[in-house]
């Protein structure tokens, strides 16, 4: 498979933006001067290209055209840096992608909805942008029912889902929405492509999962509701890989739905946001890269890795921290009852220890790959429960990745 997908969200171009050329002329409160170069020199240090690009909202911050067009070139160039060409380069709005201004404009002429959309839109569509061209090639239209846009390519199918398209200045409160007609459009439209070896990614803007929340003391109310719905059609329909921004800190999960598909969802963080300190202290700005190796032979589960690196001003970008949502490697793509993963890795330690003092976990997993692409807050768990039955030490299991793990004989 050996498939690259780099992940950017919530960009908030104009006047949301970290940097000044993320801003528009004689608007920027940026604090980074070229954040697209700082960019382009992390890139060609750590040796970086994709084959894809995806972007799940909230591009511009108030979905002017000015914006939209600042956008679309600075894209571009981040898919350049990253060796994408631009047919590649997949998105779908977030909340700041909808034009208020117009919404207020019309609302007292009481137009149909359908027509208060496309207007909210107008400016997302503009033509010559980088957005028009793409969705040029795409089936469907993010402003039309069921406002989902879905790219085929020979390796990869792509969908992606407009959940702010019902949000507006006077909507309280402001969260995602799928409605339960839209969840049942898609389920025909999925229904109808034939069965795929084809790695599928799913993406939308608003977070499916209230995710617990040590940073705001108040209520989060812009979830995306009959989220629920939505991730149950994607389990059934086997998807490989889910994306969504909206939430500035990034993290990583595995859902198990009803139909018993594993879901590999990852909220990604914000790219180029300026993030007030006072809510997102050693967060930063994040950059994933999603890399599917293979499939698995047993259960065709798609394997592969999620990198993250995070941009700090004045300290640039540096791997992940696990303290900052999400640690700079984890994999994806096995799952077992903790009950079986724990005596699996049970007897490996037995026979393992019958000879050392210590083991390296990337050692072990050198020697046992088939518990390589485990989740690591399923492997931690599981570890942690073989340690307390066999007498071991976890060093610093909890402060670090995965790869910088030793297991002490007690």
């Amino acid at each position: 498979m050996n498939i690259g997908v780099a992940v950017i969200s919530d960009l908030h171009i104009g006047s949301g933006a970290k940097a000044k050329d993320f801003s528009l002329p004689g608007a920027s409160e940026g604090v980074v001067d070229d954040y697209l170069s700082e960019f382009r020199k992390f890139v060609t240090a750590e040796g970086i290209s994709a084959d894809y690009l995806v972007v799940p909202g909230d591009i511009t911050n108030s979905a002017c055209k000015p914006e939209f067009e600042l956008a679309s070139e600075r894209i571009a160039q981040i898919a350049s840096c990253l060796g994408v060409p631009e047919s590649k380069i997949l998105f779908c709005p977030g909340n700041h992608d909808v034009d208020w201004e117009t919404v207020k404009a019309l609302s007292p002429l009481n137009h149909p909805e359908p027509q208060v959309i496309k207007s909210k839109y107008f400016n997302f569509y503009s033509e010559g942008a980088l957005f028009s061209r793409n969705l040029s090639s795409a089936t469907g239209r993010f402003d039309e029912s069921p406002y989902l846009a879905v790219w085929e390519f020979d390796d990869v199918l792509i969908c992606a889902l407009n959940t702010s398209v019902f949000d507006g200045p006077d909507k309280k409160p402001h969260c995602g929405e799928v409605r339960p007609e839209q969840i049942a459009q898609i389920d025909k439209y999925l229904d109808g492509i034939d069965k795929t070896d084809k790695l599928k990614l799913f993406m939308f803007h608003h977070h499916p999962i209230q995710y617990l929340d040590s940073t705001f003391t108040e209520p989060d109310f812009s979830v995306m509701s009959n989220a629920v719905g939505l991730l149950d059609l994607l389990s059934k329909y086997e998807f490989d890989f889910v994306v969504h921004g909206h939430k500035h800190i990034p993290r990583f999960n595995m859902e198990i739905k009803d139909s018993g598909h594993p879901l590999s969802i990852l909220c990604a963080g914000s790219f180029s946001a300026s993030l007030d300190n006072k809510y997102y202290d050693a967060v930063g700005n994040r950059f994933h890269l999603v890399e599917f190796h293979d499939r698995c032979p047993q259960s065709h589960y798609a394997r592969g890795s999620v990198k993250t690196w995070t941009h700090f001003v004045g300290g640039g970008w540096t791997p992940s921290l696990r303290r900052a949502g999400a640690e700079h490697q984890q994999n994806f793509g096995a799952f077992l009852p903790r009950a079986q993963l724990i005596e699996k890795i049970r007897i490996q330690f037995e026979e393992e220890f019958k000879s050392v003092q210590y083991l390296r976990w990337s050692d072990f997993i050198s020697n046992y790959p088939e518990f390589k692409y485990f989740t690591s807050e399923t492997l931690r768990a599981s570890l942690k429960e073989v340690a307390k039955s066999m007498g071991l030490l976890l060093h610093e299991i909890d402060a670090f990745g995965l790869d910088k793990l030793v297991i002490l004989k007690g």
